[in-house]
Parts: structure tokens; C-alpha cells; sequence
């Protein structure tokens, strides 16, 4: 049986891999907002979002994932939010404490109402059981819409805490996939009227 020392020494690689310099390695944390939604905004009236909230809170229940739908006009550069669909109210969006989803049915229904109303999806929003506001794996291949500049955002802790834009994830779809915005960003992107 070999020693811990003699395992230790199996375990180094003899491969040999530059070091990046630290201007390099620095280069790859900067996140240069792409110029394809430079300029987006997502506008909303404060009765909505906290409609929006307030549904995300009672459907979470302090043990589930909840979301909703943001649908409206797009005049440009800008996301103007005109409706919410709930997710729970198109289906039973099988939602449990790590994940949620919308069935097929669910998303033609919605695509055809939006359709006959003419509007648009403009963005999602759903609810994290944690502090964690990032898209995960799922959130990243499961999306709703792929139209560069869709909106989706995360709230933390199911929408049970009080929070404000600047604990909220706020992602937009961008061409190679999704870009977070800061939180100095996430106040001059989203405007609540």
C-alpha cells in the first residue's frame, strides 16, 4: 500500500502551464456591455412590478420557484411592459425548489395571445431560494425567447425578503447568450414610473 507522500507525489502533473500575466488574467473578469443593447431600457409602471411581486411572493411561499412574464411594445432600444402573465396562472408550472417550468402548451397559448393582443415578450422574471441572482445552467438553455434585448431577471430568496433593483439579476439576451449589468447599470436600464 503506498504512503500519502508516495500518492502526493503520482498525483503532480509534470505538464507545465504558463502563467497568464496579470494584466491578462484581469482582461477576462471586465465585462464590456455588448453595442448590440447598449442603449436598453426596460420601462414599467409601479403598479405592475408590484403585481408582479406580489404574486412571485404568494406563489413562492417561501419554498418554491415562482415567475412571470413581462410583455409589452418595443419602440426601439426600449422594452415598454404593458402586461404580466404568471406563470402558475398558464399552467401548473411544476415549480419546486430549484426550478420551475413552462409546458408547451403553456408557451403556444401565450405566443397566440401575444400574437392577437400585438404584443410582444419582452422578459421574464423569476424567483432563487438563495442570494445567488446569476442564470443557471437551466435558466441559460430553457429560455422563453431569443430575441436579442429580452429582459430576464432574478429575484432572491423567492421574492420573500424586501429587495430593490440592485439585489435583483438583471440579464439581457445578447447574441453569444445572456450579460448580467452591474448594479450601477441596473439603476439607468430599468425605469419604474
Amino acid at each position: 500500500m503506498a504512503t500519502p507522500e508516495e500518492m502526493a507525489k503520482r498525483a503532480e502533473s509534470d505538464c507545465h502551464i504558463p502563467e497568464l500575466p496579470a494584466q491578462d488574467a484581469a482582461y477576462h473578469v471586465e465585462r464590456l456591455l455588448p453595442a448590440e443593447v447598449a442603449f436598453e431600457r426596460l420601462f414599467m409602471d409601479r403598479t405592475i412590478l408590484d403585481r408582479t411581486v406580489c404574486e412571485l411572493q404568494g406563489r413562492s411561499c417561501g419554498w418554491r420557484e415562482s415567475g412571470a412574464i413581462w410583455a409589452g411594445a418595443v419602440d426601439g432600444p426600449n422594452s415598454i411592459v404593458q402586461d404580466v402573465f404568471f406563470m402558475h396562472d398558464l399552467c401548473d408550472d411544476q415549480g419546486g425548489a430549484h426550478s420551475l417550468e413552462l409546458s408547451e402548451d403553456a408557451k403556444f397559448w401565450l405566443y397566440r395571445e401575444l400574437s392577437r393582443r400585438g404584443q410582444k415578450l419582452l422578459g421574464m422574471i423569476h424567483t432563487h431560494p438563495e442570494d445567488w441572482v446569476g442564470l443557471s445552467r437551466v435558466d441559460r438553455a430553457n429560455q422563453l425567447c431569443s430575441r436579442i434585448g429580452f429582459w430576464s431577471l432574478v429575484v432572491p430568496f423567492y421574492a420573500q425578503r424586501p429587495w430593490d433593483l440592485t439585489t435583483v439579476g438583471v440579464h439581457i439576451r445578447v447574441d453569444p447568450g445572456w450579460y448580467q449589468f452591474s448594479d450601477q447599470d441596473v439603476k439607468e436600464r430599468i425605469v419604474i414610473e
